[in-house]
């Protein structure tokens, strides 16, 4: 049974889970994606995969013990079956964290760890590991007057012209509970990104739009350790290269697929088009004000 069609990184996605997304905004030719409820196979432990996963031509198969286990095929399907006394909740974050990466992957996108914004009708991409402050910052950016284009991961593909467009999704911002707070976001907080975690959904001030947009930037964060003020500096063309591999979503599953030579590829193409900015910081409330003034100042 349907129940919604979203927009998730760029693909139009029928799903059978109710996700913590808004709607697509306007349906543009067939769905891309569809995910069912169906029986899944245990993955097989064996050189292909590891301990809960298991990646074959055309099919990945993951599991998360108790929970879930979904297949994912071709880049156009997801099957779940849930584990145990699971239910639909527990397993959507895994749906919309590894099994959308294998996904991703499968159909040979560029997808970065990297929430998004846009400003002045473009697209600036902030990527780095998780606890670096990603999602805490693109608020911050967003209540100084960007607009929300994702949250955790960014798809990026090349138009026609060859230019890099980031294609927009229907994510909302996902906070722990202090910036929400420190935010004043209260009254725009949803459900928990996973039972037990005090991390939110929350809804953007504005629809994200619909349609990709050309990305002006790349911004690489990482921490220095301790709350003094931010450094902002482009890099080289190498350290930049290094810096969006080690940035790719879920890289392990992306080598495993044999995408590691597309991806460098994908990346040079890119640094081509596109700057990439290093930002030296601490992710903390103390520094965040200024941070942020300085890094619009760059992006302007």
């Amino acid at each position: 049974m349907r129940l919604s069609i979203y927009q998730v990184c760029g693909l139009l996605v029928d799903s059978e889970l109710q996700l913590p997304l808004a709607p697509a905004q306007a349906l543009r030719g067939n769905v891309d994606v569809r995910v069912c409820r169906d029986l899944v196979p245990l993955p097989l432990r064996n050189e292909n995969g590891g301990a809960n996963w298991q990646a074959s031509e055309g099919r990945v198969l993951f599991r998360v013990p108790g929970i879930v286990r979904f297949m994912i095929c071709a880049g156009a399907e997801v099957r779940f079956e849930l584990e145990g006394h699971a239910t639909d909740a527990d397993a959507i974050p895994f749906l919309l964290s590894t099994a959308l990466a294998a996904l991703l992957h499968q159909r040979k996108l560029l997808t970065l760890h990297a929430g998004a914004v846009s400003l002045g009708g473009q697209a600036i991409a902030l990527c780095g590991p998780s606890g670096v402050g990603k999602s805490t910052l693109i608020a911050s950016l967003c209540v100084a007057g960007c607009e929300l284009l994702g949250d955790d991961v960014s798809v990026i593909q090349a138009d026609a012209s060859g230019q890099p467009r980031l294609m927009p999704d229907g994510r909302s911002h996902q906070l722990w509970l202090d910036s929400i707070e420190h935010f004043h976001l209260t009254g725009r907080q949803g459900p928990a990104v996973r039972e037990g975690v005090r991390k939110f959904h929350v809804a953007p001030a504005i629809a994200i739009p619909s349609d990709p947009l050309p990305l002006k930037t790349v911004v690489v964060l990482r921490d220095i350790g301790q709350p003094v003020a931010a450094k902002i500096y482009p890099l080289r063309s190498a350290d930049a290269m290094a810096a969006l591999m080690n940035s790719i979503y879920c890289r392990p599953l992306a080598t495993q697929l044999g995408h590691q030579g597309q991806s460098f590829k994908q990346i040079a193409a890119l640094l081509s088009q596109t700057r990439v900015l290093c930002v030296d910081r601490h992710p903390s409330f103390e520094q965040l004000a200024d941070d942020t003034r300085l890094l619009l100042e760059h992006l302007q």
